[in-house]
């Protein structure tokens, strides 16, 4: 079934047996294994940053990592300069400081050697893409409130009160929760429907990598999602999956794995991200994607801020004119950005480190990955926290493609397992679907932010809201919005309204 804006893909039994004998390339994307009740399905997940695949810019970034400590600018790095690299855990803590802070142990010169006495740009991107750098990174946690959002949600709407939901009941749901509205914005928020319920209440705290052993907490051990390593010569994932369904051997696997994926997912960050949805539904699990508004242009921005700031510090003490650093903080920075070697920090090496600190940021992508979802979930499709007029509105439609619908009956029996992923450039700022369409004066005129403009919000006349709402459902939505006309778009000036 194909669904406007979602890719819908049914996940059935496969067979085990290779149709290529290709192995996964180097800059493949990621590839996640689905364990949906006794199937198995692979996601490939490919992601763009402005423009340039996701291995494009971290192929850049390691070259430009080499180039900065390759001091004396002879090809290779020496013990002394590779002692200066960032650790692989500064690499990854770089995403909410917007900067490789000083924690871990620089590389071991014998780790980044690969054999002859020499370290080369590619040995150094052999290195860290080794230690899980150069790709996407998964945070995984896990909703704790899905069981009490599903029963406040159906005991509020059971109107007849004989323990069952009908379709008649899911039709009227705008109307019948609006009396649990407390702030009165057209939106019906988790928090309403479950009093002081904190949502999502879970971030994605839990690193997942590659399987190679038992899972280091109960949360990672039960995600029905098992990561695989980009080499393809390691199998410890087939032990993993093999120990979780029985029914596959492990040998079986590692020949699947070079079957073209099940679902492949693309991802575009940027100025302008990505709007597309991902779905994939399989023997009661359900995945839904998205790409959610990141942090890390602001992280990036407030780090190069602080740090400039520190270092325009006036000099103090007796030694001013000597080894007194500037902003004392900062001290740690001058042995790994004091290229001409001299013993201080002058402004030009530190915004060069700032540079290299911006290409570090352009490879910094999440995906947030919440397990436990069930019916709040289904229902709130721009995934904000909250139901709006139309999400109830479709609610109906939405619990028969997720197949908990019998007859004419929600059959709560039936609400798949959940799973949320959210990709974003840096930490989300938030887990909202980023998307919002139309021109400037139905965006503005959006108070609740639902992507909709309601009568209540839209500030011209009447008879000009009934004109835009040419579907008559109470509600101009951005392609209604988008035909008012060029002249309101240029002007900013709303329908129906003149400049004072």
């Amino acid at each position: 079934m194909n669904i406007p804006g979602i890719l819908h893909l049914a996940l059935t039994a496969v067979s085990l047996s290779p149709t290529s004998e290709s192995s996964p390339r180097a800059n493949a994307p990621a590839e996640l294994v689905l364990l949906g009740g006794s199937q198995v399905a692979r996601i490939e997940l490919s992601v763009e940053v402005a423009g340039s695949p996701l291995h494009t810019v971290w192929d850049e970034t390691f070259a430009r990592l080499f180039a900065f400590f390759d001091r004396e600018g002879d090809g290779v790095l020496d013990e002394k300069e590779a002692a200066l690299l960032p650790s692989p855990l500064a690499l990854r803590q770089a995403m909410g400081n917007g900067f490789t802070p000083p924690v871990g142990s620089a590389p071991a010169f014998a780790d980044l050697d690969r054999g002859d006495g020499k370290v080369r740009a590619d040995d150094l991107a052999a290195f860290y893409r080794g230690a899980g750098a150069g790709t996407v990174l998964i945070g995984v946690g896990r909703l704790p409130g899905t069981a009490e959002l599903s029963t406040a949600l159906i005991r509020s709407l059971d109107t007849d009160r004989n323990g069952e939901l009908g379709q008649e009941e899911w039709k009227a749901a705008a109307g019948t929760l609006k009396k649990l509205d407390a702030n009165d914005d057209e939106l019906i928020g988790a928090g309403e429907i479950v009093p002081k319920l904190v949502y999502p209440g879970a971030a994605g705290t839990l690193l997942l990598t590659p399987a190679a052993g038992p899972a280091p907490s109960d949360v990672l051990a039960k995600l029905p999602l098992v990561l695989l390593p980009a080499d393809p010569k390691q199998t410890g994932w087939t032990v993993e999956v093999a120990r979780r369904l029985p029914r596959f051997q492990a040998e079986e696997l590692a020949r699947w794995r070079k079957r073209e994926p099940d679902a492949s997912w693309g991802v575009r960050l940027g100025d302008q991200p990505t709007s597309e949805r991902f779905a994939f539904a399989g023997d009661g699990v359900r995945v839904s994607g998205w790409a959610a508004s990141g942090k890390m242009k602001d992280s990036l921005s407030t780090a190069r801020r602080a740090m400039t700031g520190r270092f325009e510090v006036p000099w103090s003490g007796p030694e001013a004119g000597g080894n007194r650093r500037r902003g004392g903080d900062l001290s740690w920075l001058t042995p790994i950005a004091d290229r001409d070697a001299n013993g201080k920090l002058d402004r030009t090496e530190l915004d060069a480190w700032l540079d290299l600190q911006a290409q570090l940021a352009r490879g910094q992508v999440l995906v947030t990955v919440l397990d436990g979802a069930g019916l709040f979930e289904i229902l709130d499709t721009s995934h904000d926290g909250a139901l709006s007029v139309r999400e109830l509105r479709a609610a109906w439609e939405r619990l028969e493609e997720a197949g908990c619908v019998t007859g004419d009956t929600f059959d709560r029996a039936r609400l798949p397992r959940v799973v949320l992923a959210a990709v974003s450039w840096g930490y989300p700022r938030d887990l909202a679907l980023v998307a919002r369409r139309g021109p400037a004066w139905s965006r503005a005129m959006d108070r609740n932010g639902d992507g909709d403009v309601s009568r209540r919000e839209f500030t011209g006349p009447a008879a000009e809201f009934d004109k835009l709402d040419r579907d008559r459902d109470g509600l101009i939505d951005a392609a209604e919005a988008a035909r008012a006309g060029a002249s309101a778009e240029a002007s900013d000036t709303p329908p129906g309204r003149s400049r004072p």
